[in-house]
């Protein structure tokens, strides 16, 4: 929005449109600072909008899935439908030139969209749907050939790479033949790790690495955040992931209705001994979702301050502790995972010792850059003076 508006300060008659999931949940408030919003899926919705304002005189309301301001008042079109996913298939592909190629560490690639979850805090659904559209394997080939030459990595931005279970064994299956070698990193659920077919397959493509949203491991806070998996299930999938020799990323939100600094307690004790790396979020009412629509019901929203909306900075009112007290247990327990006596202890004689000693040391040089700025110190001040 700042952009924008330094944008509109130097080029008065210029255009500025937005898009995304922020500006799809928050017309309104966009279009205090930028002329249209491209709401949902964008890529249809973009080639036809300019394609209208080339136009002597362009009708805007002739554009499905936009808004825009008109005399004052917001016009909201028609909401636009899905791409199938026959049309995902003729996406054009992503263009890298040589300056990104030289540069890049990882690169990204997109295999699907839309999720068959419907989680109460996840804004993916609301853009993508439910219904889990995957592009064709063809598409996906010639995208990873593209890049096998670019950096070492190669991630897959979907966020559930194996909700079809079988025909993402297909693809799989297609990349493994034409021996596209580079390690992979996926997103994926618990539900994957009892399919046998399926984990030789992602092993085979080069999947070495999978990023599995557990959230929590109470089956209360799991019901808080209308996640569709029981704790004890959880902890077996994520053993059956390491024990066919993945690295595990496990993505946690620590701080719901069922949690207590017990079991905050037994969380901390479960991930230093079940999992290769963690990301310990802070639970996010995200504008859009049914948590974000609860949580103001509740009148338990902190600040609309959006820069803190990252994760990492409490912004609603816990139950059963106070603000300040979940910030700071939250980085305590990250320093207690990524310590390096944890992580040798958490790794010894495993193949993955060289590498999880590695990571440790990036996580920590990170850290102190992140618990040592004025933001976090400004945050946590405030989060004093409300708890």
């Amino acid at each position: 929005m700042k952009l924008a508006d330094l944008y509109k300060a130097k080029n008065p008659y210029g255009m500025v449109i937005a898009g995304g999931p922020d500006a799809t949940f928050r017309i309104k408030d966009w279009l205090e600072h930028v002329d249209i919003v491209v709401r949902g899926e964008g890529e249809r919705t973009i080639k036809e909008l300019m394609e209208e304002l080339t136009k002597e005189r362009p009708d805007l309301k002739t554009i499905d899935g936009i808004a825009f301001k008109e005399n004052g008042s917001v016009i909201i079109t028609e909401q636009r439908k899905l791409m199938a996913a026959e049309e995902l298939s003729k996406l054009p592909h992503p263009y890298y030139d040589k300056t990104i190629r030289q540069k890049v560490a990882s690169m990204v690639v997109e295999a699907s969209r839309g999720c068959p979850n419907n989680c109460d805090f996840c804004s993916v659904t609301e853009i993508y749907g439910r219904v889990y559209r995957q592009k064709s394997k063809k598409y996906v080939i010639e995208e990873l050939e593209e890049i096998e030459k670019v950096g070492k990595y190669c991630f897959f931005t979907d966020d559930n790479i194996a909700a079809n279970q079988s025909k993402t064994i297909g693809i799989l299956e297609e990349i493994k033949k034409h021996s596209l070698k580079r390690e992979k990193i996926a997103q994926i659920t618990i539900a994957a790790a009892f399919n046998d077919e399926l984990l030789k397959a992602l092993k085979k493509a080069g999947f070495l690495y999978l990023c599995v949203g557990i959230e929590s491991i109470v089956d209360k806070t799991l019901k808080f955040f209308g996640k569709p998996y029981q704790a004890d299930k959880i902890k077996e999938a994520i053993n059956i992931y390491r024990d066919n020799g993945f690295w595990v990323h496990g993505m946690m939100m620590l701080g719901g209705d069922g949690d207590t600094p017990e079991t905050l307690e037994e969380t901390g004790q479960w991930i230093g001994k079940n999992l290769d790396s963690v990301q310990l979020f802070t639970p996010i009412p995200i504008p859009g979702t049914r948590f974000y629509d609860r949580m103001e019901q509740e009148g338990r929203i902190l600040t609309k301050e959006w820069y803190l909306y990252d994760g990492q900075h409490v912004v609603i009112r816990p139950k059963n502790f106070t603000p300040y007290w979940l910030q700071k247990k939250i980085y305590r327990m990250y320093r207690k995972f990524y310590s390096f006596k944890n992580s040798f202890l958490r790794n010894l004689g495993s193949r993955k010792m060289n590498r999880s000693m590695i990571f440790s040391f990036y996580a920590n040089f990170l850290a102190k850059k992140f618990f040592k700025n004025p933001q976090l110190d400004s945050h946590l001040e405030f989060l004093k003076s409300v708890s």
